[in-house]
C-alpha cells in the first residue's frame, strides 16, 4: 500500500531532493514507484520484511507503459494536496492484497507536494528509508495505472497543514505491519490519511476493519465525500490479473510436461518450474535481469 505539476502552493518551500529510484519500473514510484535489489536478501532475512519482499515480486506484464501524453495531462493538472493512487501491474502480489482487504484495484496513495515532487511511504527505495520526497514526472513511467483525487479542503491552512504534517514524516520507517495504531512506522495510505486528519479541519479517510485489523486501503481516498477526480487510467484488477497470460501459459506448458514424465507429482513440479521460469525470463526481457526481484 504503496510501491504515483510543477504549480506552487501559494508560496509553501519545498525542499529539494536528491534524485529517487521508485518500484515500478528498472529501475524505477511503482509504489505507486523504486529499486527492489535489496527485497531478496529482506525475503531471505525473515522478519518483519519478509511479508512484504514477497509482496514485492515482479511478473510480467502485457500492460503498456504509461502514455507519456497522459503525463502531461497529470503535470499541468495536479495541485498541491492532490492524493496519488497508482497501481503497477508488474506487481500483482499487491494487487491481490489490497483487492481481498480493501476491494481495491489501486495499490499506492501518495500525496502532491508541489514543483513536480510528491511524499509517499514507500518499501523499495535504496535508501531503506520508508517515507521519501519523490518526483511525479520520473514515477510516471512503467506499466502503471493512475488516478488523482483532490480532497474537499476547506481553506489553504488546511492544504498547509496537511503538507506539513507529510514532511513531518519524512525518513521515518515503512509500516510492513500495516499498523494504524502509530505513526512511529507509515504505510502508503497510512501517511496520506494521517496527513487528512491532521488538518483544522480534518477530512475523514474510511478504516477498514479486517479481522478486527485496522487499515486504510488506497481507494478510500476515493470515497470522500465531495473528493473530486482529476485524472484516471482506468485501473482494473481483473485486467491486471489477465495481463499476466504469458506465465499462466508457462506455468501449464511446466505442468504439462511434468506430467508426461513423472506424472501427477510431476505436473504440480512442472507448473510450478514452468510459472517461475517465464516469470524470470520475462522479467529478463522487461526489467534487465532474469531474476524475481530484478530491479
Amino acid at each position: 500500500m504503496d510501491s504515483i505539476s510543477s504549480a506552487k502552493f501559494n508560496q509553501i518551500p519545498v525542499q529539494q531532493a536528491a534524485p529517487q529510484t521508485k518500484k515500478e519500473e528498472a529501475p524505477k514510484n511503482p509504489s505507486d514507484s523504486v529499486s527492489l535489489g535489496n527485497q531478496a536478501e529482506n525475503f531471505k532475512e525473515g522478519g518483519g520484511n519478509w511479508f512484504t519482499a514477497l509482496l514485492d515480486v515482479r511478473v510480467p506484464t502485457t500492460t503498456k507503459s504509461f502514455p507519456k501524453a497522459d503525463v502531461e495531462k497529470i503535470m499541468s493538472s495536479i495541485k498541491p494536496g492532490d492524493v496519488i493512487l497508482e497501481t503497477n501491474n508488474a506487481y500483482p502480489g499487491w494487487q491481490i492484497l489490497e483487492k481481498t482487504v480493501f476491494n481495491s484495484d489501486l495499490t499506492h496513495a501518495a500525496i502532491y507536494e508541489g514543483d513536480g515532487k510528491f511524499l509517499e511511504a514507500t518499501t523499495g527505495d535504496p535508501s531503506g528509508k520508508g517515507v521519501i520526497r519523490t518526483d511525479l514526472r520520473e514515477y510516471l513511467d512503467g506499466r502503471i495505472m493512475v488516478e488523482i483525487i483532490r480532497p474537499p479542503y476547506k481553506s489553504e491552512e488546511d492544504k498547509k497543514a496537511a503538507l506539513d504534517y507529510a514532511r513531518s514524516q519524512l525518513g521515518k520507517p515503512y509500516d510492513s505491519a500495516f499498523n494504524q495504531e502509530t505513526d512511529k512506522e507509515q504505510y502508503c495510505a497510512e501517511l496520506v490519511q494521517r496527513a487528512l486528519a491532521s488538518m483544522p479541519n480534518p477530512i475523514e479517510v474510511p478504516i477498514t476493519n479486517f479481522f478486527g485489523h485496522k487499515a486504510v486501503g488506497p481507494n478510500a481516498f476515493q470515497k470522500i465525500p465531495g473528493a473530486e477526480t482529476v485524472y484516471s487510467s482506468g485501473a482494473s484488477f481483473w485486467k491486471s490479473m489477465a495481463s499476466h497470460y504469458p506465465v499462466y501459459m508457462g506455468a501449464l506448458a511446466g505442468a504439462a510436461a511434468g506430467a508426461v514424465t513423472l506424472g501427477p507429482l510431476g505436473a504440480i513440479g512442472g507448473f510450478v518450474t514452468g510459472g517461475l521460469l517465464t516469470t524470470m525470463a520475462g522479467n529478463k526481457i522487461q526489467a534487465g535481469s532474469f531474476s524475481l526481484f530484478p530491479e
